[in-house]
């Protein structure tokens, strides 16, 4: 990308956000209370850091934490041998095994790949053998603190304004402005659940927002932290990371940050509350949505006292997982599932129940308009979305592109959604009988919100460029289409081509897309992506 077409589209975005932002301005005067701005982003927001030097610019320098280290020693082998978190003994004598010999070849600290590396020369089969949960405990215990030359912990370091994606970037002022106009000093709070290690997240995605006009702070909401503060147990929280989240060593590692998770725990529910009341925003990141569930709602579904002050915050900021379980709630069509896990195909070929691929509970119901599904076109979802629509007889599904974001702005004026980063939002509308209206909303669509329906405004209608002729598609059927985001391909060729039909085929599945009278294309931009499509019928069937 040309640093000059990089600067057009940045005034594109500064005279787009203007105009939005200006709009949830005039309705937040009148309505404070009831505004809010979502803003779900298809992926993990990925920044220039110390430990993502891959985001960064080239010839880029970041101080700070620039990998993961492990040591083993002997005192540590012997740790790992009383602190065995299975009853497995056969494994975890030829696990010690394995590690006194690592010991014997290598005294110093060395990186993860190196540490395996080691493993597995030794013994590649034995590695093979562990289950998650010995393999984690043992990868925990062996990592080592680091510090600072003045002695503090050394942390991962995060400078956007060096990544590499000016889309991110899109995202990321998007998000500082949506901040701002909510409070004029906007406080953030970072939620990191969703990974497995919460404590070595918490760097990057408070990193992510902090900016001299943002204060950014990591809340320490863990699942341990959870049992804790709710069962007033607060004493027990060492045990409860092992047993709740089975995390181990954390305190040598992150000393600071199990410090502030001690301190929140101390203070109980209502000063925590009141913490999440104060803020302007807060931001979920990307990982397992179960996890993240996890710290909302207990085993019976029962939302944590803490759960309705996050679902009302200003500004509501979700990353890939962390933008999927804002959908929940209910609406005209029961209630809205999550979907966890799972291909299309395999949705496709599959009996799946709401046990398999989908929680029928649903997650955080900010967004309860329908279903949201992310990694959407790159990791080829559509049918995963469209059967998991079907299965819980739910309408409406938003499937988000990587490294875009599906921006909804709610006020007393009247709701609407627009998509902002780099590529778009698919937007399904189940019909029955697995027959459905496929939208594809470009970066730069606005969407009207009325009577159950989502529709490209009039305005991005006006705005739409002239239409370019393509050679129209070959008469074929295009195979493996559920891979390599094919799908997205061919429907964007099909909108530039203006083709009234095509038929595609995985395996033993049939994919046909059909124009409708209500059907419209219209180039919302000049990128490969952005040809928006109205109203476009698929139907799946099976030969």
């Amino acid at each position: 990308m040309t640093h000059a077409f990089t600067h057009y589209r940045q005034q594109q975005l500064v005279r787009f956000l203007a105009v939005l932002l200006s709009i949830t301005f005039c309705a937040s005067l009148t309505a404070a209370e009831q505004s809010q701005t979502l803003i779900l982003v298809g992926s993990e927001l990925s920044s220039c850091s110390s430990l993502n030097m891959q985001q960064c610019d080239k010839n880029t320098q970041i101080a700070g934490k620039a990998e993961h280290l492990f040591s083993v020693t002997v005192k540590k082998v012997k740790k790992i041998t009383q602190q065995w978190p299975s009853t497995n003994q056969e494994v975890k004598s030829s696990t010690v095994k394995v590690l006194l010999a690592i010991q014997a070849k290598s005294s110093t600290s060395i990186t993860k790949p190196a540490l395996l590396w080691h493993w597995r020369d030794i013994d590649n089969t034995q590695l093979n053998s562990l289950s998650e949960q010995e393999y984690y405990f043992v990868m925990d215990m062996l990592e080592v603190p680091q510090l600072s030359s003045q002695g503090q912990r050394l942390a991962e370091q995060v400078n956007p304004s060096l990544n590499n994606e000016p889309a991110i970037n899109n995202i990321l002022q998007f998000i500082t402005g949506s901040l701002k106009v909510a409070n004029e000093q906007p406080s953030v709070l970072a939620i990191t659940a969703a990974s497995r290690d919460p404590y070595a997240a918490a760097d990057f995605t408070q990193g992510l927002l902090s900016t001299a006009s943002v204060n950014s702070q990591w809340l320490a909401l863990t699942p341990a932290l959870v049992k804790a503060i709710t069962t007033n147990t607060c004493e027990k929280l060492p045990q409860y990371r092992q047993s709740e989240m089975r995390l181990y060593n954390r305190e040598a590692i992150y000393p600071d940050r199990i410090q502030a998770e001690n301190a929140l725990c101390s203070n109980g529910v209502n000063s925590l509350v009141k913490l999440i009341n104060n803020s302007t925003g807060v931001i979920f990141n990307n990982g397992e949505q179960d996890l993240t569930r996890s710290v909302l709602f207990d085993e019976n579904n029962q939302a944590y006292p803490w759960t309705k002050a996050l679902q009302t915050r200003p500004v509501v900021i979700g990353s890939g997982a962390g933008a999927a379980i804002q959908s929940g709630g209910k609406n005209t069509s029961g209630n809205i599932a999550t979907i966890t896990k799972g291909s299309s195909l395999l949705a496709l070929q599959a009996d799946i129940n709401d046990s398999s691929m989908f929680n029928l509970a649903g997650g955080l119901a900010t967004f309860n308009y329908g279903m949201i599904d992310t990694h959407f076109s790159e990791q080829n979802r559509t049918l995963r979305l469209a059967t998991v629509l079907d299965k819980t007889q739910q309408k409406f599904g938003f499937g988000i592109d990587e490294a875009t974001a599906l921006v909804v702005i709610k006020s007393s004026a009247g709701n609407l959604m627009t998509v902002i980063g780099k590529s778009g939002v698919v937007y399904l509308k189940a019909k029955g009988n697995q027959h459905y209206n496929y939208s594809y909303w470009p970066v730069g669509s606005v969407i009207d919100i009325a009577h159950e329906d989502f529709t490209l405004s009039q305005r991005s209608i006006n705005k739409a460029l002239a239409s370019i002729k393509i050679p129209a598609l070959p008469l074929q059927r295009f195979g493996s289409i559920l891979t390599n985001a094919k799908l997205r391909s061919l429907i964007q060729a099909m909108c530039l081509s203006q083709e009234q039909s095509t038929v595609a085929q995985q395996d033993q599945f049939i994919l046909s897309l059909s124009v409708q009278a209500n059907t419209a294309y219209h180039r919302i931009n000049k990128d490969q992506y952005g040809c928006a499509i109205s109203h476009l019928e698929l139907a799946v069937s099976t030969f």
